[in-house]
């Protein structure tokens, strides 16, 4: 109670304007946005901001062998191996728990390590005085490329921690141990990331282990790991909301061959909780996975990719499964990454078009559509207008902005006025265009700008005459809007997807430099625009008063005098 009063009283001695910066929730919050040797300023101030301005120092710990140090110096000897200068004793380990207790993320990554841990880590797991190093842990990152190093990372483990993001390996031979000893060490585990660095290895036996994390909610693996196998043992989890596959290649290169197939057997009960799924497979193998009776049809979310050739019939047929099944549906990705491109003309078989997606017009809840393929969407301007008034409630939709065939667009930047029209909400938009400047005397035409856009994504839109086309877009955006454009075709899958024929590189690297231009053109222009708009206003409003007090003038001065008779 004393200490308490310590830590308020000077407060109570200071003007009132002065006691917010002893308001220790408002402090937390400011301290939050500073960086580390800003903190450390403040911790030097008095002992009532020490406290907090620590609190915001030891929250993330980047660098272990720093936190360590505490303890006892840390030095590098001659075989680059880091060791304390002498063995860490009591009452090292009682000053050091003042700042262990306050640490909630470490990450560790080997790479970023000049020298050798293990002596360190040996040696702290020897001489500690608890089993809990960093009492209230919340997320560990272990990274490393060395199974010593990997399994040096159960030292931090315990009931408290809530996020995990290590690496695997197999070990040869025999079953690893290691993900039974994360689900014994913490069990209270609510996301799971793993990096796993051999692409054949066989997750079915491990992920069996991961059902014992009862509280499990997201997990998260490499592309290619979400197999038959995993996907079926997942399905029992009662707890697990999100399973999500990432394109990173540091999470480790996954092999194609393991979701060719992709076929899982679901039992009754099967995903109880799971409102988000990613997935790579087969169009047609994902339509009859969403046919099973026993299908997550409940979720909200649901990100799917496909590397194989695939016709618009397959396409329109999955996305017609999915609006009878799936009528929770607020957000669906469907991103075709097969690259083969026929030069000539390409058929109707391949192209997909707005009959394709009209499937989509019966998902009601839809809020955020995504679609990726080699050629460009076949779609009419007339189909645009029906498309944003039939989906009135998107927030985010990108209609194939990045084709690797840009030879045949059917949009011009007239398609953009249906949106700004129709989709109040939209916060993010993508199409694929041909941006002249002979749109520009159509704008005259009645339309509304853009409210609430964020981003606009042209993707490999072609462009004719910059600044008319920068002079067009900055009549729809709002001041905070942003263009993007170019490819993302070369982050996603193995190494070997990622490259692109060296000509089609060429062909829509040359289209980058116009954008280029106009988003540099686009905020003063939008400036202008506002700086316009606002004159603009105050004149009407100037206008509008001065005819309001002229026809007040003139019913007055019309208005006949009254008789009146004053008797005394």
């Amino acid at each position: 109670m004393a200490t308490g009063d310590a830590l308020v009283s000077p407060a109570r001695s200071l003007p009132v304007a002065s006691r917010i910066f002893y308001i220790p929730e408002l402090l937390h919050l400011i301290f939050s946005f500073l960086d580390r040797e800003s903190n450390v300023s403040n911790a030097c101030v008095c002992r009532f901001w020490s406290d907090i301005a620590l609190d915001a120092v030891w929250k993330e710990v980047d660098d272990m062998i720093h936190l360590f140090s505490i303890l006892k110096p840390v030095l590098m000897n001659m075989h680059g191996a880091y060791e304390f200068v002498d063995i860490p004793g009591v009452s090292d380990w009682a000053r050091f728990h003042k700042y262990a207790r306050r640490v909630r993320c470490l990450r560790f990554n080997s790479d970023s390590i000049e020298g050798q841990t293990e002596v360190v880590l040996d040696e702290v797991a020897r001489t500690r005085t608890s089993f809990e190093i960093l009492p209230n842990l919340r997320e560990l990152v272990w990274t490393c490329h060395d199974l010593n190093d990997l399994q040096r990372c159960l030292l931090f483990l315990h009931g408290q921690l809530k996020y995990l993001t290590v690496s695997m390996w197999p070990e040869p031979g025999k079953s690893s141990p290691f993900l039974a000893d994360i689900c014994a060490r913490a069990p209270n585990l609510h996301t799971l990331k793993l990096h796993i660095k051999d692409p054949d290895m066989q997750l079915f036996g491990q992920i069996q282990l991961v059902q014992n994390l009862h509280y499990l909610r997201k997990i998260v693996l490499p592309e290619f790991h979400l197999t038959s196998g995993v996907i079926q043992e997942l399905s029992r989890m009662p707890n697990l909301g999100v399973i999500e596959f990432q394109h990173d290649l540091a999470m480790g290169p996954g092999n194609p061959k393991n979701v060719e197939r992709f076929a899982p057997v679901l039992t009754h009960g099967a995903f109880p909780a799971l409102y988000d799924l990613n997935l790579t497979a087969r169009i047609d193998d994902l339509e009859r996975f969403f046919q099973d009776p026993f299908a997550p049809v409940n979720i909200t979310t649901l990100y799917v990719n496909s590397y194989a050739k695939h016709s618009a019939a397959e396409v329109r047929s999955f996305l017609l499964t999915l609006s009878q099944e799936c009528k929770c549906l607020s957000r669906l990705h469907v991103i075709l990454l097969n690259k083969e491109i026929n030069q000539t003309p390409c058929t109707e078989d391949e192209q997909l078009s707005f009959f394709t997606l009209q499937p989509l017009f019966s998902i009601s809840n839809l809020t955020w559509f995504e679609v990726m393929h080699k050629y460009p969407l076949r779609i009419t301007q007339d189909e645009i207008e029906e498309l944003a008034m039939r989906l009135p409630s998107l927030e985010a939709l990108e209609l194939n902005p990045e084709p690797l065939f840009t030879r045949k667009p059917t949009l011009d930047l007239e398609a953009l006025l249906p949106f700004a029209n129709h989709c109040p909400k939209l916060r993010y938009l993508g199409l694929f265009m041909h941006a002249t400047g002979f749109e520009v005397p159509s704008a005259r035409a009645s339309f509304k700008p853009f409210h609430t856009l964020q981003v606009l994504n042209v993707g490999t839109s072609t462009i004719e005459s910059p600044k008319a086309v920068a002079a067009f877009l900055s009549l729809l955006f709002p001041p905070w809007c942003r263009l993007q454009f170019g490819i993302t075709w070369t982050g996603r899958g193995t190494i070997e997807h990622r490259s692109l024929d060296l000509n089609t590189l060429v062909e829509l690297s040359e289209g980058v430099d116009p954008w280029e231009e106009i988003s540099t053109l686009l905020p003063a222009l939008i400036q202008v625009r506002r700086e316009e708009w606002e004159r603009t206003r105050a004149l009407k409003e100037e206008v509008e008063d001065l005819r309001i007090r002229t026809r007040l003038v003139r019913d007055t001065a019309e208005r006949p005098p009254r008789d009146s008779c004053i008797i005394s």
